[in-house]
Order: C-alpha cells, then structure tokens, then sequence
C-alpha cells in the first residue's frame, strides 16, 4: 500500500542583507533585499553619518524583517549576511556586549518569526551583490544631502 505524501515544508523567504561603512567609526549604509515566495522581490536601504558596519549590518536586518510586515509570518525566513558578528551573534555563538540596543530591536523582531541565519561570503550571490550596492548608494546619498540618517523601503 503507498504512504501517503508528505506534506511539503513551506518554502522560506530569502532576506539577504549588506552593512557598509566609510572608516571604523563614521558614516555608513545599509541595504537589504527580500524574496517572498511568491518570488517578490522588496528592497530597502538607510544610512547613517555616525555609525560602524556592524551596526549597519544589525538595521539591515532589522528593517528587512520589518519590512515584511505580518505576511506570511508562519514562514520561516532565510536571512543571509557576510557579517561574522550578526550571524553569529543572531545564533547565540558570540557576545553581544555591544549595540545592545540594535539587538534588542533584533530580538523583537525574531519573536514574531521563524528565521534561519547563513553566513555567506561577500558577493557569492546576486541578491549579497544587490544588497551591498543599495547600502552603498544609500550612503552616497546620505553625504551628498548631509543627512544625519535616512530609511528608504522601496517596492
């Protein structure tokens, strides 16, 4: 007699985000891109003038979370980073002594989803490739209008 057919596991969103930064302490942007499973593609990016690529790579996360709202939240979602420090640090595998308020925004946002965390080295994928150019051009945008921070979530 045949087994009945397993139940297919839900297919998870892709979040793949960039954290850049012009110097160890100064300003930097951020960029993500998501893919829904419906293949979706969103895109966001921010800047700030006073920052650090880890921080950047935290509100890249951050706000890639936000931004996919409370769709599909049983979904798990696939968050790809070339960031040592966010992902491990996402896992439980390295302190968090610093930017304790980023990751207690993270954590908020992990609450409401399942989420996976892949480090990746840098441009191994198109979407790391994408992400890291709209955090640059964030920041290009940033020191051109001399703006202490902006957000830019784009369809």
């Amino acid at each position: 007699m045949p087994r009945p057919a397993k139940p297919s596991p839900p297919r998870s969103i892709l979040l793949v985000i960039s954290g850049v930064c012009q110097e160890p302490h100064g300003p930097g942007g951020w960029g993500y891109v998501t893919c829904d499973s419906d293949g979706v593609e969103r895109m966001g990016q921010g800047a700030n003038s006073n920052t650090t690529a880890n921080r950047m790579e935290l509100l890249a996360a951050i706000e890639g979370l936000r931004a996919l709202g409370a769709k599909d939240r049983a979904t798990p979602v696939r968050v790809v980073s070339a960031s040592r420090y966010l992902v491990g640090g996402a896992k439980g595998k390295r302190e968090r002594s610093a930017n304790t308020d980023l990751w207690a925004k993270l954590d908020a946002e992990l609450r409401k989803r399942p989420v996976n965390w892949e480090w990746e080295p840098p441009n191994t994928m198109l979407y790391q490739v994408q992400a890291y150019q709209l955090a640059r051009l964030a920041l290009k945008r940033a020191l051109q209008e001399s703006r202490p921070e902006i957000v830019f979530h784009l369809a």
